[in-house]
C-alpha cells in the first residue's frame, strides 16, 4: 500500500505530500544551524514508510483508516529524537506550536460536545500553547534521560490527570509538578533529580517583593556581604541559586554541615563566581598615566568587580592616580572627584571596589589619597583602603599631619590595616600575594567555622578535644571547597572572564572570643587563641594540599555566618542548660546577639587596648585587623591610630609573659592530629 491521502484537523481528506514533511524538518534544522542537506528527506522517507506499514495493517484487519496531521507530526518528533537530533526536535516542536497559535487566531471557535476532553492551554513565561503530550515526552528524554517507552508512559499518565481534572488552562510549572509526581510514583528517583526545577514558593516571593532594599549604615563603608542582595531582583535570584547550590554544588556531608550550622558556606547565592579578586592597577589600565586614563579605567574596574560576587581590590593604585593627586584647580581636587566616581561605580555594580597598598616608595601619593578619602562625605559605598603597617608607619613619620585623617578613616571603616611577611603580603580578603607575583588573585570560595559550637562540644579546659573536633570540621570544609572550585571550573573554565588569576580558598573563624571564653571557663586567654589560629593556619595549608588548593585563614566574609550561628546555637542542649542554671537574665538576652567576628577579643579585662589582639595574631604571618578590636580605645584616652601603632609594635615584639609560653610546642597538637589522620582523610589527590 502506498499512502495517498491524509485527514486534516477539520476532517477533510487531502493528498499526502512527503515534501511538506521534508520542508518542515528543514526549517527546524535551519533554526538550530544544522546544515545536513539529506537528513530532512531521510526523515520524511522514514515517516512515510511507517505510515504505510501502520495503515496497511489496519486495512488488512478490515478497518481502513487515514493518518491525521497530528499523527504525522508526532512521528516526526519521535524520529528526530530517536535519530539523535534532539535540538532539531525541539525546534520542530516550537515550529509546530507557532503554527497551532496561528490556526487558533484565525479559527472560528465553537462549543465542543465533550468539554472535558478539550485540550487545555499551557501557559509559558510570556506565551500560551495548546496541550502537547509529545513535548513532555521530548523533555523527559532530553532532560531526564529516560527511554522512549518510559517517557511516553509518564506523559500519558500526566495527560490523563490533566484531562480528567478538566483544566482549561495550566501552567508549565504545574505540568512539571505533575510530571515529578508520576516520577515519584514510578520510583524514578534518578530521573526526578535530573528533572528538578528550582523556584521560589509564592509566599516567599511575596515576602521578597515587599521586602524593599536592604538598609546600609550611611556613616560607614560597608562590607561586600552587605552589598549583595539589596535589591528585589538580587534577592530573588539569590534564593533560587541557593536552592540549586544545596543540591548541585554541595555533597550530602557538606549539606548537613551547612544546614545544621557546623559551618557556613559563604555566598551560596553565587556558586559560579569567586568571592573576591585582587587585581594590580596595571591590569585595569594599560594607557600611559594621566587624569583621563584614571577615569577611563573606572569602566574596567566595574567589569572586573562584577566577575566576583563580593568585590575587588585594586592594588598599587598610586600608579593609576598619581596624575590626579598632582592636579588641583581652584581648590577642587581631581582625585576627590575620581573617588566620588569610584563610589558611584561600586554602587551601580553592587560590588565593593576597594584600593590596596602602593608601597613606601609611593608614600606621597598615598598621603594625598588618605587626605581626599577622609574628606569625602559619609557613604557606605566609598572605597576602603588596605594599607600595610610599614606604609602606615612611613606615612605617620613623613606626614604627621595625616594622623587626624587616619583616625577618621579607621573610625568610619574606610581604612583597614594589614601586615605581611618577607615572602607573602596581604592582597585582598581571602587573597595572599606571593613574593614577586604580578597577576590577579581570586578567592574562589570560603567556609565560616562555628567555633563556639566546637567549644560547647569539647567543654571547658578541653583544648585537645577542641582541636580534634576542629580537625574533622576543617577536613569537611576543605573537601566542600574543593567541590566548589571544581564546579566553578565546570561553569566558567580556568579563566575568570578574560582575567587569568591564581585561585585560593579561605577558612573564616567565627565566634573566636566566645569559643575561648567557653574553653577557659569564662576567661579569654589570647595565647590559647594564638594556638587555635596557628592550628587553623596549619590545617588550611596542609589539608588543602590534598585537594590541590591553596588555603588561608581570613577574618572577612563572616557577617551573616555570625548571626546565623548564634541563632542556630540557641537550640543546643549544652547552651540551653548553661542559660538555665548558670547565666543571668541579662546574659541570656545577650546570647541572642551575633557571635564576634574576626580577631576581636576586646574588651579584655586586665589588658590595655588592643594588646589581646596583638598577642592573638602571633601565629599569623599575614593578616588584616578587621574588624577593629574596639571602635574607640577604652575611655577614649587613646585614639584608634595610636592604638594601631601600639598593636603593630606589640605584634612585632610581644611583651614577655610567662603564660605566653605553652607547655607544649604551639603546633604539636595539630601535627599529631594530622599525622594520625592522614591515612584516613577523605581528601586525596585522586578526588580531583
Amino acid at each position: 500500500m502506498t499512502l495517498t491521502r491524509v485527514k486534516k484537523r477539520d476532517g477533510r481528506e487531502v493528498p499526502f505530500d512527503a515534501d511538506k514533511i521534508r520542508a518542515a524538518i528543514q526549517k527546524a534544522m535551519a533554526a538550530v544551524g544544522d546544515e545536513d542537506p539529506h537528513f530532512a528527506a531521510e526523515v520524511a522517507g522514514v515517516v512515510s514508510l511507517t505510515l504505510d506499514g501502520r495503515h496497511e495493517a489496519n486495512a488488512g484487519a478490515g478497518a481502513p483508516s487515514l493518518p491525521t496531521i497530528e499523527e504525522i507530526q508526532d512521528l516526526v518528533e519521535q524520529a528526530l529524537i530517536e535519530l539523535g537530533r534532539a535540538s532539531v526536535a525541539k525546534a520542530y516542536i516550537l515550529y509546530r506550536d507557532r503554527r497551532t497559535k496561528v490556526r487558533d487566531v484565525l479559527a472560528v471557535h465553537r462549543t465542543h460536545a465533550r468539554p472535558s476532553l478539550r485540550a487545555p492551554l499551557v501557559h509559558e513565561a510570556e506565551a500560551a500553547s495548546t496541550w502537547s503530550k509529545g513535548r513532555i515526552v521530548a523533555a523527559l528524554m532530553n532532560e531526564a534521560d529516560l527511554a522512549r517507552d518510559v517517557a511516553e508512559e509518564v506523559a500519558s499518565r500526566v495527560e490523563a490527570r490533566v484531562f480528567d481534572a478538566g483544566f482549561k488552562r495550566i501552567s508549565t510549572g504545574l505540568v512539571r509538578e505533575l510530571v515529578d509526581n508520576e516520577l515519584v510514583e514510578l520510583g524514578l528517583a534518578g530521573a526526578l533529580k535530573r528533572q528538578i526545577t528550582y523556584g521560589v514558593p509564592a509566599h516567599d516571593l511575596r515576602a521578597i517583593l515587599t521586602g524593599g532594599d536592604g538598609a546600609l549604615d550611611p556613616t560607614r563603608a560597608t562590607s561586600g556581604e552587605s552589598f549583595s542582595e539589596r535589591t528585589t531582583e538580587a534577592r530573588l535570584a539569590a534564593e533560587v541559586l541557593r536552592r540549586f547550590s544545596i543540591d548541585e554544588v554541595l555533597d550530602e556531608r557538606a549539606t548537613e554541615r551547612h544546614l545544621t550550622g557546623d559551618f557556613h558556606w559563604i555566598d551560596l547565592a553565587r556558586p559560579h563566581q569567586p568571592l573576591s579578586l585582587a587585581v594590580p592597577s596595571e591590569l585595569v589600565s594599560s594607557a600611559a598615566p594621566s587624569p583621563r586614563a584614571a577615569f577611563d579605567a573606572l569602566d574596567e574596574m566595574v567589569r572586573v568587580a562584577k566577575l566576583a560576587s563580593l568585590g575587588v581590590v585594586i592594588e598599587n593604585p598610586a600608579a593609576l592616580i598619581a596624575p590626579l593627586a598632582r592636579e588641583r584647580k581652584a581648590g577642587a581636587s581631581a582625585l576627590a572627584a575620581w573617588l566620588v566616581a569610584l563610589a558611584a561605580a561600586a554602587r551601580g555594580a553592587e560590588r565593593r571596589i576597594d584600593l590596596g597598598a602602593s608601597g613606601v616608595r609611593s608614600i606621597a601619593v598615598t598621603n594625598e589619597l588618605v587626605r581626599e578619602l577622609a574628606g569625602l562625605a559619609s557613604s557606605p559605598f566609598v572605597p576602603r583602603l588596605f594599607l600595610d603597617e610599614l606604609e602606615l608607619d612611613a606615612l605617620a613619620e613623613t606626614f604627621p599631619e595625616r594622623e587626624a585623617d587616619l583616625e577618621r578613616l579607621l573610625l568610619t571603616g574606610r581604612l583597614i590595616p594589614t601586615w605581611s611577611s618577607e615572602r607573602e603580603s596581604f592582597a585582598a580578603p581571602g587573597c595572599v600575594r606571593l613574593e614577586r607575583e604580578r597577576g590577579a588573585i581570586a578567592c574562589v570560595g570560603a567556609v565560616a567555622l562555628n567555633l563556639p559550637r566546637l567549644a560547647w562540644r569539647a567543654g571547658p579546659w578541653r583544648e585537645d578535644r577542641f582541636l580534634e573536633l576542629a580537625a574533622e570540621l576543617v577536613t569537611d570544609a576543605l573537601a566542600a571547597l574543593g567541590r566548589g572550585v571544581a564546579f566553578q571550573h565546570q561553569t566558567r573554565g580556568d579563566r575568570v572572564g578574560d582575567l587569568r588569576s591564581r585561585n585560593t580558598v579561605a577558612l573564616v573563624p567565627v565566634g573566636l572570643r566566645e569559643a575561648l571564653q567557653l574553653l577557659g571557663d569564662g576567661e579569654v586567654r589570647p595565647d590559647q587563641g594564638a594556638r587555635l589560629l596557628g592550628f587553623f593556619a596549619d590545617a588550611s595549608a596542609r589539608l588543602a594540599a590534598h585537594e590541590r588548593l591553596v588555603a588561608t585563614v581570613t577574618p572577612f566574609f563572616g557577617e551573616r555566618a555570625a548571626a546565623r550561628f548564634a541563632e542556630l546555637d540557641q537550640h543546643l542542649p549544652q547552651k540551653a542548660q548553661a542559660l538555665l542554671f548558670e547565666l543571668g537574665a541579662s546574659e541570656a538576652r545577650r546570647s541572642n546577639e551575633p557571635y564576634s567576628l574576626g580577631l576581636r577579643l576586646s574588651p579584655s579585662p586586665g589588658r590595655g587596648p588592643w594588646t589581646a589582639e596583638a598577642e592573638l595574631v602571633a601565629s599569623l604571618a599575614v593578616g588584616a585587623l578587621h574588624p577593629l578590636p574596639e571602635d574607640r580605645s577604652r575611655g577614649e584616652h587613646l585614639g584608634l591610630f595610636p592604638s594601631w601603632r601600639r598593636f603593630a609594635a606589640l605584634r612585632r615584639d610581644p611583651l614577655p609573659r610567662a603564660e605566653l609560653q605553652p607547655t607544649r610546642p604551639q603546633n604539636l597538637v595539630a601535627r599529631e592530629l594530622f599525622d594520625r589522620d592522614a591515612s584516613r582523610s577523605p581528601l586525596s589527590v585522586e578526588n580531583n
